[in-house]
């Protein structure tokens, strides 16, 4: 990645926050304790757009993590609108958060998003946005972030392989094929799956990696529906789910069929213990409250961008509990020699975003 700049972070890995957060009904409110971090000036304002909805245990919760724990922990307002399922109506939910010249910045996200940020900032060039999983460019008063998920998704591969070639795991069968779930076909999930096959060709360049596409990222049902044909129609025996609140269906089927999946974007391993064996995150949650901080600081420089990989702590698997009772010693030695690799530059993975 030659164009990227890495966080200045000292070596310090980017934490998961463990909140949880609740589902509101459209628009909802978090108020913050009553220190301030700022020294007793005027509490940050803060709006955080949702181009969907919340409990998606996923993509959007960690987000909607990252700014309560700014709530919490930086004392700022912060409210969170929910733009729904309708393309149609994002643009306008954006702008009628933007126009309200409420809040000092906005947070936002996701590649459906950029284009509509791109045309809006510019016309309101006194609001400041914090965008996340997307490269903006260097419109001024935009700070922006992508996450390295080809990295994250590569180990997520090598992982997949390493699980379809056990002999240590009872649902493992004797194909050598693992599936991949994604929410759109768009740019950025590919990218996921290019890592994806990348990884797992690199543990055995024999593993069949089979791909179906939901259409969105809402309907766990057709989500479900792909996997189990993956599962049971063409042997798959761990599939790793892309696609949001589709993505629940999928490990869902998952448990039900008695094969494995790996979850995205947050660490679903709880979700159903033994069938979901790890999860590649996206540590949104993390990113998110440090940009609020830093601008809160004065610090966030916007009109950039800046790219979040492993050695950063941007993404990973997820080694919980669950991994380490779940997974054999064996696969999780092995991950451990990858991710080093990985982190050091020692293996090279390819991004189609690049």
């Amino acid at each position: 990645m030659n164009t990227r700049q890495r966080l200045l972070a000292g070596g310090v890995a980017l934490s998961i926050m463990l909140t949880a957060t609740a589902c509101g009904n459209g628009d909802s409110s978090s108020e913050s304790t009553p220190a301030s971090a700022n020294g007793g000036a005027a509490k940050v304002k803060v709006a955080y757009y949702v181009d969907g909805m919340l409990g998606d245990k996923g993509f959007f919760d960690s987000a909607q993590r990252g700014v309560d724990k700014a709530a919490k922990e930086l004392g700022m307002d912060v409210k969170t609108v929910e733009g729904g399922t309708n393309q149609a109506d994002w643009a306008a939910g954006l702008e009628s958060l933007v126009a309200s010249n409420k809040y000092d910045v906005i947070v936002v996200g996701t590649s459906n998003m950029t284009d509509i940020v791109r045309e809006l900032a510019p016309r309101y060039p006194d609001e400041k946005f914090i965008y996340f999983d997307d490269n903006i460019g260097d419109i001024p008063n935009i700070y922006s972030m992508l996450y390295a998920q080809s990295e994250g998704s590569f180990l997520a591969g090598a992982f997949a392989a390493l699980v379809t070639e056990s002999t240590e795991l009872a649902a493992a069968n004797p194909e050598k094929t693992i599936g991949f779930i994604g929410g759109m076909d768009i740019p950025i999930i590919n990218d996921f799956k290019a890592g994806y096959e990348q990884g797992a060709k690199y543990v055995d360049p024999d593993v069949k990696v089979v791909s179906s596409y939901v259409g969105d990222f809402a309907n766990a049902p057709k989500g479900k529906e792909l996997a189990l044909a993956q599962m049971n129609g063409q042997q798959a025996d761990i599939v790793f789910q892309v696609a949001g609140g589709a993505g629940l269906g999928t490990l869902e089927a998952g448990n039900e069929a008695g094969k494995y999946t790996i979850g995205v974007d947050s660490n679903q391993n709880a979700l159903y213990p033994g069938s979901v064996l790890t999860s590649m995150m996206k540590n949104i949650d993390a990113s998110v409250f440090r940009a609020l901080e830093l601008f809160q600081q004065g610090k966030l420089e916007f009109g950039k961008n800046e790219v979040l990989g492993i050695e950063e702590g941007g993404v990973g698997l997820a080694k919980d509990d669950l991994y380490a009772s779940k997974v054999p010693q064996s696969i999780q030695d092995r991950m451990a020699e990858i991710e080093a690799k990985v982190a050091s530059g020692e293996i090279k993975i390819d991004s189609i975003l690049n």
